[in-house]
């Protein structure tokens, strides 16, 4: 035994009592997107935190009149740091005598304000019970995450070290992948991404069955730099955090890599899941939309250790983004601004409106119920800082054009109406996943759109399904009957428009309820959906134990779990089972077929028409000149259908003069033995 280690032995007895040191009084926090730091002296204490000796409880006494925008932690003399309490409280005012224990009851985050008692902190305390010092300076750190706002004063606070510190949970091995994070004692913030290294362990590839990965095993794939930050809006409040990441290199310029056996990138989600206790139903969607033939966002599950804390099971995912193996559009570079180059890519999305610069468009139509906000649409590809003025002017003309289609009285037309503009296979799909789900987020939030050069705009991909398949006590989110997009028409005012407008469609309707039959005998046949859960528990079966040992939830309500509550794992996928085969059954019967034999649309699902030699210049001045397939009709559309130019019997090629028609977007539409072809054309 060395001569320290024998002291600190020595003195453990003086200090088996508690020692609690106080902090600062009376400062102001800051509201001006700085970062208050309120230290705290300890000295006297012995050289080493331990299993038997540390920090057990910190406590808090401050105002704030908006304490969801504070992010509260504790910093070590090393700079080990512990959140004890992120977004919680909504608009209420302060933390009056609030003290954070990892032994409490409850979490702060169950609980409401004035938050006085003892509760768990949202973080982990155990991280200083690494042998560190205690002796020095403490801080404790305070962020309001909206400034110039709302105004707030730290009273006081204090830590207090005993022998009863909180300690690591013992995680050691699983049959999932292994994700191992390590950020230095940094707690991972929201919306500020920090360096760290990602570590995984993974010896089957993609942890197939029956095998082990032992977290102290050598990397068996990635081992790099990553840059992280938390993500997530209603669930940011949740003690088990989920991340967006990067992988990159030591530099910090983007490095693709290929994580668990998905396709090479740099951008990445883990999911938490918290409030699902399936810790399945974001992975099953995404399945269920491949299935269905289309791209949906790669997930594998794993388990996730940061900076040697267990955090539990995770699903490791792709982020939408544009990419030729997520979404398959081309690339727009700056530089393309005319012509063809301007039609795509571009991926759009309707989401929470968080932050003053977003970046995006607002319809010129608004929500159904609603007239006062209009739909707003927000710039994800290409991003809103990287996007030009005329790409951006573009794909705001483009969008208008189909919510005017959409909305005027010749919508189902097949030539002028929404069709020409959309892709209505793609559409359908969409739709019904969101309906089969009855997710209660569907249609107005994480709703993505996008286009390609020359085509149509498509649905999807679909995204975020914590809140879906009965797991929502609210909005009708348990019901199996029902439509979400008419729930949403009749009880809210969140609903875009063309959601509902789209089923007045009966042309749409009767494609929807074939395509549904069609999937019902293949890939969403009973058995088939039945297998998707079955063989995802089978994996999980063994894992979730220690999560469920983690995170001690199962039977107990987390917001908005639909009661009653199952009192077991085993019982959590069984309602699961059961909702789904009932949900689907109800869509069975809502969906009649009827005469499905096929059909082919006038403008149908060619996403473009004519090639750009066929027409030119385009975007043109006064006049273009059009090549056809042999004799044809032409006719020129303005956004509100309006015919302005037609002409008929054409042959082989033809000039349109338009000089007088003011600047802007105009549909071009040949028929040609009766079938059409409709291309959109610019005037400048």
């Amino acid at each position: 035994m060395t001569k320290s280690t024998y002291l600190f032995f020595l003195l453990l007895p003086c200090f088996s009592l508690a020692q609690t040191f106080n902090g600062t009084f009376n400062l102001p926090i800051p509201d001006d997107g700085t970062v208050g730091y309120y230290e705290l002296s300890v000295s006297g204490l012995p050289a080493q935190t331990s299993d038997s000796f540390g920090v057990e409880t910190a406590c808090i006494n401050l105002t704030h009149t908006w304490n969801a925008d504070l992010v509260v932690s504790l910093i070590a003399p090393d700079g080990t740091e512990a959140e004890l309490t992120s977004d919680n409280g909504g608009d209420t005012d302060g933390y009056l005598n609030t003290c954070f224990n990892a032994g409490a009851a409850q979490g702060i985050w169950e609980v409401g304000w004035p938050y006085t008692g003892t509760f768990k902190p949202e973080g982990f305390m155990s991280v200083f019970q690494n042998g560190l010092n205690p002796n020095g300076t403490w801080r404790l750190k305070i962020r309001d995450t909206y400034p110039f706002a709302d105004a707030g004063e730290l009273f006081d606070w204090s830590i207090t070290f005993g022998p009863n510190p909180p300690t690591p949970y013992p995680f050691f091995s699983s049959t999932l992948p292994i994700l191992k994070i390590t950020t230095s004692g940094q707690v991972i913030p929201n919306e500020l991404k920090i360096n760290a290294n990602l570590q995984i362990i993974d010896s089957t590839g993609a942890g197939g069955p029956g095998q082990t990965n032992f977290v102290n095993d050598t990397t068996t794939g990635y081992d790099g730099q990553i840059a992280i930050e938390q993500r997530g809006n209603s669930s940011g409040w949740m003690p088990k955090k989920s991340y967006n990441f990067e992988t990159q290199q030591a530099d910090g310029s983007n490095l693709n890599a290929a994580l668990l056996d998905m396709p090479a990138e740099n951008d990445w989600a883990l999911l938490a899941n918290y409030s699902d206790k399936t810790l399945m139903r974001n992975f099953l969607a995404q399945t269920i939309f491949e299935k269905m033939g289309r791209y949906g966002p790669r997930m594998r599950h794993c388990e996730l250790v940061v900076d040697g804390e267990y955090r539990g099971i995770y699903v490791l995912g792709e982020r939408i983004k544009r990419d030729s193996q997520r979404v398959d559009i081309a690339k727009l570079d700056p530089d393309e601004n005319m012509g063809e180059d301007v039609t795509g890519g571009y991926i759009i999305k309707i989401d929470w409106q968080n932050g003053a610069n977003l970046g995006g468009f607002s319809s010129q139509f608004f929500q159904i119920n609603n007239a006062n906000n209009p739909l707003y649409y927000q710039f994800h590809y290409p991003k809103a800082d990287e996007i030009t003025p005329a790409q951006a002017g573009y794909i705001e003309s483009y969008v208008d054009s189909f919510e005017r289609a959409m909305k005027a009285p010749f919508f189902q037309d097949p030539d002028l109406g929404w069709r020409r503009f959309a892709s209505e296979k793609s559409f359908t799909d969409f739709i019904l996943l969101y309906e089969l789900s009855n997710n209660v987020d569907a249609y107005w939030l994480s709703t993505f759109l996008h286009k390609d050069k020359n085509g149509k705009l498509k649905a999807g991909p679909p995204w975020d399904f914590d809140l879906a398949f009965n797991n929502a006590d609210y909005s009708d989110g348990s019901s199996t009957s029902g439509w979400r997009h008419d729930w949403l028409a009749n009880n809210t005012d969140l609903l875009p428009f063309y959601w509902q407008r789209i089923w007045q469609d009966t042309a749409f309707a009767q494609q929807a309820a074939c395509r549904w039959q069609e999937l019902r005998e293949g890939a969403l046949h009973p058995d088939s959906l039945s297998a998707i859960i079955a063989e995802k528990e089978a994996q999980l079966e063994g894992p979730q134990v220690e999560n469920f040992s983690l995170w001690d939830i199962i039977g107990v309500w987390v917001w908005p779990n639909v009661q009653p509550l199952p009192q077991s794992y085993a019982e959590e996928i069984e309602r699961l089972q059961g909702w789904v085969a009932a949900r689907a059954a109800w869509m069975d019967a809502h969906l009649p077929a009827g005469d499905c034999s096929p059909v082919v649309s006038a403008v149908g699902e060619a996403e473009g028409g004519w090639s750009e030699a066929s027409i030119a210049p385009n975007p043109f001045s006064s006049s273009f000149r059009v090549n056809g397939p042999g004799r044809f009709d032409l006719r020129l559309t303005n956004s509100l259908g309006v015919v302005v130019w037609q002409a008929f019997d054409l042959k082989n090629t033809a000039t349109i003069d338009v000089e007088t028609l003011p600047p802007g977007c105009y549909w071009l539409t040949a028929v040609s033995d009766g079938r059409a072809w409709s291309r959109l054309v610019v005037k400048q």
